[in-house]
């Protein structure tokens, strides 16, 4: 099947690649402004919640490799938002987690605006519908292309 132009830029894969790079770009200036890059705030918050990731799993939830993590993990340590704790049993694993007390209101509140304007002039319904869509898209991905 051969797909032209027009054709692709309606693809749903294309659809959803267009919104995560826009997401991204509206996030990145505010999250400038708080001395935080892109791939700091997404690491930061694939941690909520979590009592310690290893580097490797943190680096499969991002579909990036251990190493490019490093540099980030290190920027927001010297910030104080995460801290590694070496494992018990392997002195080369460290786990990874947020520091206690941190205070993520600020980028809590530019999550849900972004969220917000997302959701600007469409209903809930569609937005549930939307949701629903794109968990089951997840999910039959999960296992990989046959």
């Amino acid at each position: 099947m051969s797909v032209d132009k027009a054709t692709y830029s309606e693809l749903v894969l294309s659809l959803t690649s267009k919104l995560a790079r826009m997401c991204g770009r509206v996030i990145e200036k505010p999250l400038e402004k708080q001395g935080v890059s892109l791939q700091e705030f997404r690491i930061t918050g694939l941690l909520i919640g979590e009592q310690g990731i290893n580097q490797k799993t943190l680096a499969d939830m991002l579909f990036v490799k251990p190493a490019t993590l490093s540099v980030a993990i290190n920027k927001l340590e010297s910030k104080g938002i995460i801290k590694r704790t070496v494992s018990e049993t392997d002195k080369r694993v460290n786990y990874l987690s947020l520091c206690e007390g941190l205070d993520l209101s600020e980028s809590n509140a530019l999550i849900l605006a972004v969220e917000s304007q997302m959701h600007s002039g469409i209903s809930k319904a569609d937005i549930d519908t939307t949701r629903k869509t794109l968990n089951a898209m997840i999910s039959n991905l999960e296992g990989g292309v046959a």
